[in-house]
């Protein structure tokens, strides 16, 4: 991400203003908004305007804009406000709101004070939906921005404000299984949510740690249902080599526990879920026709 400053900064620095209007002219630099200076010629986009924002106005970046900077799932800028100034500090500007937020709720991303993954996540329940709030949870986990464990013992607290998003909060995390750890990409959170439009198909074990009759390692498997002797293998964007390796794993995978495998890739899971559904549901119907693995 480009880098932002501002005039005080620069000055600061030790450039004078004459070095400021000879940056700018030369495309070194570029001015956004009165005071705030963004990095390169490049033409300004819908982010680098609302970093500057924040930049500006000397604020935190919140909501959506923060989900970005984390690199949160299923998050994308949106709608304003982005910045969060304490309250009292005057300002018309669309893009701010005022809360006075403990400096344990903030935090610093690709240079720009930030609210932490805690905090952004209870922001981001009041605007988006269950689907991609739990996207940006479930990424949130596997970061540790946060856990479980510290959104639930916020619930209490935002029942009693009123928090908006509060109840979708609890609603999520009731869902999960308890003590299950954290998708480990979209993909397998995109599985995850798709597992639940399948009937009579329980919650998978995630991450499962697959051992041969000796007790030796043989794979970690994405998603797994031991009691019905199948796995499910998700194929994102592949390295060189990979699919020879994933094949490889699969093989061994089904050798020690003779269970079935189900492989679906991201286009399969993301683009055409239903007919993904279908075919799951197809494949756990064999699993329940055939004798069970020892």
């Amino acid at each position: 991400m480009r880098r932002f400053f501002t005039t005080a900064e620069a000055l600061a620095g030790g450039r004078t203003p004459a070095e400021l209007r000879w940056g700018e002219r030369t495309g070194r630099w570029q001015r956004v908004n009165r005071g705030v200076y963004a990095e390169g010629p490049e033409p300004l986009s819908s982010l680098d305007r609302a970093v500057a924002a924040v930049v500006g106005m000397g604020g935190v970046a919140s909501g959506g804009l923060a989900g970005v900077l984390l690199g949160l799932d299923g998050v994308r800028l949106g709608h304003p406000p982005y910045v969060t100034l304490p309250r009292g500090h005057q300002t018309r500007r669309r893009s701010a709101r005022h809360a006075d937020l403990p400096s344990d709720r903030v935090t610093t991303a690709h240079g720009v004070a930030c609210t932490n993954g805690r905090q952004t996540l209870i922001d981001l329940a009041a605007t988006l939906d269950d689907r991609r709030w739990e996207q940006a949870a479930e990424s949130a986990f596997h970061m540790s921005l946060t856990s479980v464990a510290q959104m639930q013992a916020d619930l209490p607290s935002l029942a009693r404000s009123r928090t908006p998003g509060a109840r979708r909060i609890d609603r999520v995390l009731a869902q999960r299984p308890p003590g299950a750890p954290p998708t480990e990409s979209l993909l397998e959170t995109l599985m995850v949510q798709l597992v639940r439009a399948v009937a009579g198909l329980t919650d998978p074990v995630r991450q499962l740690e697959v051992v041969n009759p000796s007790g030796r390692l043989v794979a970690r498997v994405d998603l797994a249902w031991p009691d019905l002797g199948l796995f499910v293998e998700l194929d994102g964007q592949h390295h060189k080599g990979q699919p020879v390796y994933d094949a490889s794993r699969e093989t061994a995978v089904v050798a020690a526990t003779g269970w079935l495998c189900a492989r679906f890739c991201w286009t399969e899971v993301n683009q055409v879920p239903v007919t993904t559904a279908r075919r799951l549901a197809q494949v756990v119907e064999q699993c329940r026709r055939r004798p069970a693995p020892a």
